[in-house]
C-alpha cells in the first residue's frame, strides 16, 4: 500500500510540472537528484553493445573496460574511462640511461654528413609523474618503449603515437646556418620519417625539438602482435657539430577504443 501511495504522488507531480525531483521540492530539470551522501548508479554490464535496439543517448557502464559508454544512434563510444585502471593511453619520458645519475646519449666533434644512432644503456631512467604516467601512476619498463637499440610503440594495433625528441647542441661560431636532421625508421618495413631542424648562423648553442608520428602495425610491433622490432632513431648534420646531447625522448600514446 505504501509503494502505491509513493507512486501516485510521484505520478501526480510529473503531470503537474513535467519535472521530477528527488530530495528536492523545486527540481531544475526533467530529473533533479539532490544528495550530499550518495551518487547515481547507471546500468552495469560487461558489454553494452549487446543491448537490443538501444536508443540514441543511452548510457551504460562497461564493467569489462571500466568505462562509461554512450550510444550516439549508430555506435557505442567511450564517454570516459576510470583513472584507476590501466588505460591504453599514456606518456613515457626517457631522461637518461644507466644507473645512478644516468647517462644521456651524447656526441662530440662530429664531422658533417656523419650519421649517428641514438641508443640508451639499460635500465632507462624515466621522468617522474606526471611527465611519465604509463602505466597509471607507476614507472615505465624498458620493454614498453625501448629494447635492443630500438624504440617501441605500445602494443595496441592501430594506435597513434607521437614521439618528441629534445636536443641540446653547440657548434663553432664560424659555421653558418646548418641543418640537423633526425630520422625515425623501421628497418623491417623501410618506413622512414625525416625532420630537419635549422641552427641559425647567429647561434652557437641552443635546443632543437623534433616531433614524429607513428601508427602501430604488424611490421612495427614485436611478436606476438606483429613481426617488427620497433624503430631506429638516427641524426645527421650538414656541417660539423661540436656537441650534441639527447636531453629527453617522450612517447605519447593516444587512446584507442
Amino acid at each position: 500500500m505504501q509503494k502505491k501511495i509513493v507512486m501516485l504522488v510521484l505520478a501526480s507531480f510529473v503531470r503537474i510540472s513535467g519535472q521530477v525531483g528527488i530530495n528536492t521540492s523545486s527540481p531544475k530539470g526533467a530529473l533533479d537528484i539532490v544528495s550530499t551522501t550518495s551518487g547515481v548508479i547507471i546500468p552495469r554490464m560487461p558489454n553494452p553493445a549487446t543491448i537490443a535496439a538501444p536508443a540514441a543517448g543511452m548510457l551504460a557502464y562497461d564493467s569489462t573496460n571500466k568505462t562509461i559508454r554512450y550510444y550516439d544512434g549508430t555506435n557505442w563510444s567511450t564517454l570516459m574511462y576510470s583513472k584507476q585502471t590501466k588505460s591504453n593511453e599514456g606518456t613515457v619520458k626517457i631522461n637518461a640511461g644507466g644507473s645512478g645519475g644516468g647517462t644521456k646519449p651524447s656526441w662530440t666533434d662530429v664531422p658533417a654528413d656523419t650519421t649517428k644512432q641514438v641508443t640508451y644503456s639499460l635500465p632507462c631512467l624515466y621522468a617522474p609523474s606526471p611527465s611519465t604516467n604509463w602505466p597509471e601512476n607507476s614507472t615505465a619498463t624498458d620493454s614498453k618503449i625501448y629494447s635492443g637499440g630500438k624504440f617501441i610503440e605500445n602494443a595496441v594495433m592501430g594506435q597513434v603515437h607521437q614521439w618528441r625528441v629534445i636536443v641540446n647542441y653547440t657548434k663553432e661560431s664560424n659555421i653558418l646556418s646548418q641543418d640537423v636532421k633526425f630520422i625515425l625508421r623501421n628497418p623491417s618495413s623501410g618506413f622512414r620519417l625525416e625532420i630537419s631542424g635549422v641552427i641559425p648562423s647567429s647561434k652557437t648553442s641552443g635546443i632543437l625539438v623534433y616531433y614524429f608520428t607513428t601508427i602501430a602495425d604488424g611490421v612495427s610491433l614485436p611478436p606476438p602482435l606483429g613481426t617488427g622490432s620497433g624503430y631506429i632513431l638516427e641524426w645527421v648534420a650538414s656541417d660539423d657539430i661540436s656537441t650534441l646531447t639527447i636531453d629527453s625522448i617522450t612517447r605519447i600514446s593516444f587512446y584507442k577504443s
